[in-house]
């Protein structure tokens, strides 16, 4: 049964974020914006962000810093909330099958405890029927394309920004776990079916768009395409990025290998410099040189982290989804030296957010935009907390209830 959005004020996120009617400061932590880091103060008010500054005067002249709550982030990393692009989901809940409100909630929770803010729920391939069904349930339950203030008052859920269909208009060659029996097409009669103002993200074979009506008819509807599960060659991957695909779904994997007389699309995403390549960076999916070969290639600012977390996960050692989360994606690319902390955050939140066309509205810790943050500690990279739209996340899952709370727990 859905639960209808309940799209709460602003003035009710604020309350949320500091306990009563005052703003938050927080002070004391690394502020990593992503695209600089600043050693200053992130000033917060009604969910939303006022700016960083070591002084409210220098946002807000008229204003009385005793009017904010102080949160001191000492030992920590202040980031921006992070943003899964391709989550199926987890332990409490499989998008796949027939999810229930409540398993939709658990999983929302547990993304926040880890520090994912924002995510696009991920539907494979599937009966049509089945496929919308799904498609239905998760914007009657928030699925937007735009970061809106729609969280149930006193939650700390991560949002869903909109959503992933990674298929069904797939290669049979290429499905992976995808069932061939229900692959369709990719033309604009299938498209009709299952696109809505709720799709973001599609994954695709664009080489099955022979005149290119498909993705025209994608980008005319605002959705995002990405190349997948494809056996396209090099040259009829160059063309779908030339039609307006801008994106690689999960790089290397479900796509034909790169060999040195065929390149194939991995070849064309990797030298097309407008191309964003998506990464699983588990050490399963991709082993450590796979994405050192990635960022070599794209360099940090067009690549982005994903998950591909599924219910089911890489159990027995297969690749049927991931078992990993956005955060540790985070620390194993730090880990094996592949890129410092603030870029592998900026491709985990920054880069997510403008792949998807919402750079503007989400993924950086700047004025205007969602108080959507999250704490890592600085020696072990560990998710510490989180903030969603202005309510207090805790690692465990637990939202804290005041800020008080929060202060006395950041550290234990």
């Amino acid at each position: 049964m859905s639960r209808p959005v309940n799209r709460q004020s602003d003035e009710a996120g604020g309350k949320n974020c500091a306990g009563a009617s005052k703003g938050l400061v927080i002070k004391g932590g690394r502020v990593i914006t992503p695209h600089e880091e600043r050693f200053t103060n992130l000033w917060l008010e009604n969910g939303r962000i006022i700016g960083l500054a070591d002084k409210l005067v220098q946002l807000l002249p008229d204003r009385d810093e005793a009017d904010f709550e102080i949160y001191n982030a000492a030992g920590q990393y202040v980031t921006p909330g992070l943003i899964d692009l391709q989550m199926n989901g987890g332990p409490s809940c499989d998008l796949w099958a027939d999810p229930t409100v409540s398993e939709l909630d658990s999983l929302r929770l547990e993304l926040a405890s880890k520090g994912v803010t924002s995510f696009l729920p991920t539907l494979i391939t599937d009966d049509l029927v089945h496929l919308r069904k799904n498609i239905d349930f998760l914007t009657a339950q928030g699925a937007d394309r735009k970061p809106v203030d729609d969280l149930p008052a006193g939650s700390a859920m991560a949002r869903m920004l909109g959503l992933h269909l990674e298929g069904p208009c797939l290669s049979p060659e290429r499905p992976g776990v995808h069932p061939r029996k229900h692959i369709q097409p990719f033309t604009v009669d299938v498209l009709k079916q299952i696109i809505t103002p709720a799709a973001s993200l599609i994954t695709a074979a664009c080489e099955g768009d022979i005149d290119g009506k498909a993705i025209g008819y994608l980008k005319k509807s605002g959705v995002t395409v990405s190349l997948g599960h494809s056996n396209a060659t090099y040259e009829e991957a160059n063309q779908a990025f030339d039609r307006g695909a801008t994106l690689m779904t999960h790089t290397f994997n479900a796509l034909p290998p790169l060999h040195h007389r065929t390149p194939g699309a991995v070849g064309a995403a990797l030298l097309r410099d407008s191309i964003v390549c998506c990464l699983i960076a588990d050490g399963l999916h991709l082993s450590e040189p796979a994405c050192a070969i990635i960022l070599k290639m794209k360099g940090c600012k067009k690549a982005v982290l994903v998950t591909d977390r599924a219910k089911i996960g890489t159990s027995k050692g297969g690749l049927v989804g991931s078992s990993i989360s956005l955060d540790e994606a985070v620390q194993n690319i730090c880990r094996w030296g592949l890129a410092s902390f603030a870029e592998s955050v900026a491709m985990a939140s920054a880069n997510a957010a403008a792949a998807i066309g919402l750079s503007e509205s989400i993924g950086s810790l700047k004025e205007g935009l969602p108080a959507d943050i999250a704490f890592f500690d600085e020696h072990n990279l560990e998710v510490t907390g989180a903030i969603v739209g202005g309510h207090w996340v805790k690692k465990d899952g637990k939202v804290l209830p005041s800020l008080a709370l929060a202060q006395s727990d950041a550290r234990h």
